[in-house]
């Protein structure tokens, strides 16, 4: 079987609930078991209400500007995370697929329970119309996230200019056991059917009722996610409007942590103690009151846990009271020595990449600030800023307000101050290569610190061919039709 099939296909449902087909030692003996054989529109329910997404290690976590490596340990890293930090051509040997590809609960195996679910659902037996509705719906903004995370990972930054011709991802909208061929759309294509995916779902979505489900505040935040990557600001900021006037509707709890609570000591419902591993009282991911929809991707390995730092440039962005800086950690494991000049080490086992209130906030805030909104978008930031600094701390300075395109930058760096190691600084470093104005915001070269937080060797200048991952020579080798990227 070719290779897109199978991990496209490598999830059935058999009566109903959700199972991961057997694997054999030999990729190329895998072989989906089991069909659906059930047909009520509750079983399809219970199948959505069953999965989640999630990424392994992304990628995007160590290509992100904001992250430097300490060289004496750099060699522990897996030769994945050294090549893609390093800006590497080559991710992977021949004869190794994509972990973005085969991850068990990535994007490309989830598209092809929602497609299944889309192509099913209104013809299943005992539901209502309403009840149908509603699970397209979830079907439909699912793949959507699919798709967009796809091409974030496996096509260059959008350009609307060259968007008709810029090679996108195959269109995967059937669970086909026969299909092997996987020609790739313009990324005008792929934008175009995401959009149309999750216009036609929000309509049907309801409100946030759990962490990882699908609802109308999510699909609503990916929308103004997608239009801020194709620089579409005022469509992005209707969107987040929506998003906010959506908020009261949520049945579970939302809302911003105080730092200056939660990370302190004397502070009431503190997560203390702080370990090596992080702070043994921080939320679940179910609880975490600022997380829309939880997409998670795993972040600790053993043999890497000393590698990969906050670089002393990015540590001086959070300056004096910035309780952010506090969720990593100033020492390596297993030692007590304190990093040289700022330098810090990211802690815990996952980190959340999906919808959030914070994200919200500071994608309103851009949007304003790029439309001439400056005190709106003040207003935004300091919504969020007065949670993580104290409230002295948190007003923007005045030289910075008044000043559109410094009021911008600052809100850049912001989003860097928040999100830290997790993956979206690389997708705002790739919708900010396309901007006319602010393509100097981001940095492309990563550097190699020696003990004392001292330079020791850079990468190699920067490609912009490394924007899209290769699928490697076992992809193209065995599906029909994959066009690599340069």
């Amino acid at each position: 079987m070719k290779i897109l099939k199978q991990y496209i296909l490598g999830l059935v449902l058999t009566a109903g609930v959700l199972t991961l087909v057997s694997c054999k030692k030999e990729f190329l003996e895998i072989d989906p078991k089991g069909s659906i054989i059930t047909s009520k529109t509750q079983d399809y329910e219970l199948a959505l209400n069953g999965t989640y997404i999630s990424s392994a290690f992304t990628a995007s976590i160590y290509m992100g500007d904001e992250v430097g490596v300490q060289n004496a340990y750099f060699s522990g890293a897996t030769l994945r995370m050294q090549r893609l930090f390093k800006y590497e051509d080559r991710i992977y040997q021949s004869d190794e697929i994509p972990t973005e590809i085969d991850n068990t609960e990535g994007y490309v195996r989830r598209l092809y329970l929602y497609n299944k679910i889309i192509n099913e659902i209104m013809d299943s037996e005992g539901g209502t119309l309403q009840q149908k509705n509603a699970i397209m719906a979830e079907a439909k903004a699912g793949r959507a996230i699919c798709n967009f995370m796809f091409l974030s990972d496996f096509s260059k930054p959008y350009n609307e200019k060259t968007a008709t011709t810029d090679l996108g991802i195959p269109s995967l909208t059937q669970a086909d056991v026969t299909q092997n061929s996987f020609t790739r759309l313009s990324q005008k294509e792929n934008y175009d059917f995401i959009i149309q995916d999750l216009t036609e779902a929000i309509p049907h979505l309801g409100p946030l009722v759990h962490r990882r489900k699908i609802s109308k505040l999510a699909a609503q935040f990916y929308l103004a996610r997608i239009f801020m990557t194709m620089h579409r600001f005022k469509d992005a900021e209707n969107q987040i409007n929506n998003a906010f006037s959506e908020l009261s509707s949520a049945n579970i709890g939302l809302r911003l942590y105080d730092y200056n609570e939660v990370l302190s000591a004397t502070g009431q419902n503190n997560w203390l103690p702080f370990s090596p591993f992080g702070y043994s009282k921080k939320p679940l991911a179910a609880n975490y009151t600022e997380t829309i929809y939880d997409i998670q991707a795993s972040s600790f390995q053993l043999g890497s846990h000393n590698t990969f730092v906050l670089s002393p440039k990015t540590a001086l962005l959070y300056g004096s009271g910035d309780k952010r800086i506090d969720l990593f950690d100033p020492m390596n494991l297993f030692e007590e020595e304190i990093l040289a000049k700022g330098m810090r080490r990211p802690i815990g086992f996952f980190v959340m990449i999906g919808p959030s209130l914070p994200d919200l906030y500071l994608m309103s805030a851009e949007c304003k600030a790029r439309d001439g909104n400056l005190g709106g978008a003040i207003e935004d930031l300091e919504k969020l800023r007065v949670n993580r600094l104290s409230e002295d701390a948190a007003k923007v300075p005045a030289n910075i307000a008044a000043d559109q395109q410094a009021l911008v930058r600052f809100i850049l760096d912001e989003r860097i101050r928040e999100f830290a190691f997790t993956g979206l600084r690389w997708l705002d470093m790739r919708r900010l290569s396309q901007d006319p104005i602010y393509s100097d915001h981001v940095n492309y070269v990563h550097e190699f610190f020696d003990a004392d937080g001292n330079v020791v060797k850079k990468t190699e200048p920067f490609k912009k061919e490394r924007f899209a991952l290769k699928f490697g020579e076992r992809m193209l080798r065995e599906s029909q039709g994959l066009q690599e990227n340069p």
